[in-house]
């Protein structure tokens, strides 16, 4: 890229540090395609166990948003090893499901865990960038994504995209790390971030920059509030919040009106 350009273009939160956006871009895709083959242990590690709970009560939650007998669109942003892909359609058999994520090697291990599921029809996977959504207006009943919202190079520009192409009454539903957590709990969890999380990232992944980043990545995302201020800035109207272990993790619910 010309330098003139990088040097004009807006500059996004990487970390601790801002660069440009196409610049994020491309570390993240490759940060992925490094840590894709141990992704899914790390996530155990990183949650303690509990994210699978936590993506449990986002999949319960949006079951009680349709009717089991009718069919739905379904767009799973960030969705590259399928936890949620996977969940929604054993739930939902006759849903139809697009996994949309910007790391192909994330994406081809979540094809290899759909044939070992036998989960062969009714799951659609889009290689591409979540600020620049392939689709038309009003395509989808409801979009999840997990932990995947705070590493997109452009939240606002994304969650605008999400907001075009959900239908009327669809919900949104994001479930993300959070900087904060009830007081008597933040200073360990902000020894977990800056010191457990790498040292496991280094010692089980043998990639402690990356998880290196993915702790920073939590400890400069927004606030719940502020979360919540965004997405109803972009329109949506009914934004609800949950929060998990102590405000480690939350589940934001927007509709569209």
């Amino acid at each position: 890229m010309n330098k003139k350009i990088m040097i004009d273009e807006k500059k996004v939160i990487y970390g601790l540090q801002k660069i440009p956006i196409s610049k994020k871009r491309t570390k993240i895709s490759n940060l992925f395609e490094n840590i894709s083959s141990d992704y899914d242990k790390m996530n155990d590690l990183m949650s303690l166990g509990t994210h699978r709970i936590w993506k449990k009560d986002l999949v319960d939650r949006l079951e009680r948003e349709q009717f089991v007998s009718n069919r739905k669109t379904i767009l799973d942003l960030a969705g590259g090893t399928g936890d949620i892909a996977f969940a929604l359609k054993k739930r939902f058999h006759q849903n139809e499901i697009t996994i949309m994520d910007l790391t192909l090697d994330m994406m081809k291990i979540g094809k290899k865990k759909a044939l070992k599921k036998n989960l062969y029809t009714g799951l659609n996977w889009v290689a591409g960038d979540s600020a620049y959504l392939p689709f038309a207006q009003s395509t989808f009943n409801n979009i999840t994504c997990a932990f995947g919202i705070r590493n997109v190079a452009e939240i606002d520009k994304t969650l605008e995209g999400c907001y075009k192409v959900i239908k009327p009454g669809g919900k949104l539903m994001i479930l993300e790390f959070s900087p904060e957590v009830i007081v008597p709990f933040q200073k360990f969890y902000e020894y977990y971030l800056k010191n457990v999380l790498p040292f496991l990232g280094d010692k089980i992944a043998n990639n402690k920059e990356a998880y290196q980043y993915l702790a920073e990545s939590i400890e400069t995302f927004y606030n719940p509030n502020d979360f919540c201020d965004i997405l109803e800035s972009v329109k949506f109207k009914i934004v609800k919040l949950k929060k998990y272990l102590s405000g480690a993790a939350c589940l934001y619910i927007a509709t569209r009106i």
